[in-house]
């Protein structure tokens, strides 16, 4: 018996709200680091805040899959944005003890995230199997989307409430719980009941497979590219001449534009049986971007700054869509996604520490942001692997 429309209308719109709270939790400290500093905080300390987030989005990340098995997709959902709403309540917690408050809401607040961006592709997989590539659009467009807001809002909500930077993080944690209130009805079905496994048992019969590697390590590869390049930028883009003023304006259309790229590349690469031209072709975006960033005269550096954006939010959307389409059934995504973010966020958390001191070692950003180039051809020779024909599960023969 098929669904009525209604309950696919209302399934796609927890889905983008599920996505747009992935971000702006990370991204709207940015904008208020400079508050945060002048209010007392160590420079150290408010790195920490969004270090401590990736961190646990590998390590989360790595159970999510066998947790999702275990209470079922949609509920560890649910649960990933109550986490996430309650952390984001608890990091702005002041007074005593603020900053045991504030690690303690920023591990809360990784793993609600982390829950969310492992199970999405293996909701996407188990509810709309025909639909891959056009749902992981959607579902990628939204998580730009909430990251821009979060960047956006930051500053005008801190000025607008009461409590300063402290209610505008908080007030993300309100967004989480009123979207929770959405997805409540995709937790209410009871879900199917798998034999008792291992916890990691997926993630470890993929570990020896190298075609999940491959996946993996394109997942890695573009995140480290994307948090490297994009926590210097601004700074990168001040040095080439630019004003503080003109820099967050290429920044901010970067971002705008990459929602466009996020929305369209995975759609019509969903389409083909190899994403394997479309994944190396987006790396190399990133190549000619970040050459371009470093090179080009300034006239072209906002250019060369779009280009940069198209190539790593395209790269991230079908890093998405590359896990999907690669697995067999819902339990292999769960457990491929488990796996690829796992080894992706770790590997890009120390990224932009590496791409600063790069920077002070050399005295200057050429080796640094040389660095990042290798990274993305390394990433264009990944998507290649990873984006090649055939699907693999648990269990039997990788086809293709």
């Amino acid at each position: 018996m098929s669904r009525p429309k209604w309950n696919h209308a209302l399934l796609v719109v927890g889905i983008v709200l599920v996505a747009m709270n992935l971000r702006p939790a990370v991204t709207a400290l940015s904008p208020l680091a400079e508050r945060m500093h002048l209010g007392g905080m160590s420079r150290q300390a408010i790195g920490s805040l969004t270090t401590v987030p990736l961190l646990m989005f590998g390590i989360v990340g790595l159970w999510a899959g066998w947790i999702g098995g275990r209470v079922g997709l949609a509920r560890a959902l649910g649960v990933g944005l109550f986490l996430l709403g309650s952390g984001c309540f608890v990091r702005s917690i002041p007074g005593p003890g603020a900053e045991v408050w504030r690690m303690a809401g920023t591990v809360l607040i990784g793993a609600g995230i982390a829950l969310g961006n492992v199970l999405l592709p293996g909701i996407v997989k188990s509810r709309y199997p025909n639909h891959v590539g056009l749902l992981t659009s959607f579902y990628s467009t939204a998580m730009n989307l909430g990251a821009a807001f979060g960047i956006v809002l930051a500053a005008p909500l801190a000025d607008a409430l009461p409590g300063d930077w402290n209610w505008s993080l908080a007030s993300w944690g309100v967004f989480a719980l009123a979207s929770l209130a959405v997805w409540l009805p995709q937790m209410r079905p009871r879900p199917t009941v798998h034999p008792p496994t291992r916890p990691l048992a997926g993630v470890a019969v993929l570990a020896g497979r190298r075609r999940a590697w491959e996946v993996a390590a394109f997942m890695g590869l573009q995140s480290i590219v994307f948090y490297s390049s994009i926590a210097w930028l601004p700074t990168v883009l001040q040095t080439r001449g630019m004003t503080e003023v003109g820099a967050a304006g290429w920044v901010s259309g970067m971002q705008v534009l990459g929602c466009a790229a996020s929305l369209v590349v995975p759609t019509l690469a969903g389409r083909r049986k190899s994403q394997s031209a479309w994944a190396a072709g987006c790396a190399l975006l990133n190549v000619a971007g970040l050459l371009g960033i470093l090179f080009l005269p300034l006239a072209w550096t906002g250019i060369s700054v779009l280009v940069l954006g198209l190539g790593v939010n395209a790269s991230f959307g079908l890093a998405l869509l590359v896990i999907a389409l690669r697995s067999r059934d819902p339990e292999t995504a769960a457990a491929l996604s488990s796996l690829a973010q796992a080894a992706g966020y770790v590997l890009a958390a120390p990224g932009p520490w590496v791409v600063g001191w790069l920077s002070t070692t050399a005295g200057g950003w050429n080796l640094a942001f040389g660095f990042v180039v290798l990274l993305a051809l390394a990433a264009a020779v990944a998507g290649f692997r990873a984006g090649r024909e055939g699907e693999f599960g648990l269990s039997g023969p990788s086809s293709g």
